[in-house]
């Protein structure tokens, strides 16, 4: 029977740049929510909230796609 190796599977840098990863991403959905939440109480019209979010989410996907 022959033997897998797994020792790759537990690198421990791969471990904790998945760890990175997901703080990164919660940081990013914290700033994110802090931003449209300081929006909705200076902005009390639905229809211009929704364009300045819009605007923020197409921002930061066309920052995001420059530096991939």
């Amino acid at each position: 029977m022959a033997v897998i190796n797994r020792a790759h599977e537990w690198d421990v840098e791969d471990i904790n740049y998945n760890i990175n990863q997901i703080e990164d991403s919660k940081t990013l959905k914290a700033v994110m929510f802090l931003m449209i939440q300081e929006h909705v109480r200076s902005i009390p019209n639905d229809q211009e909230l929704g364009a300045r979010i819009r605007k923020i989410v197409l921002n930061f996907n066309k920052e995001n796609n420059e530096n991939n």
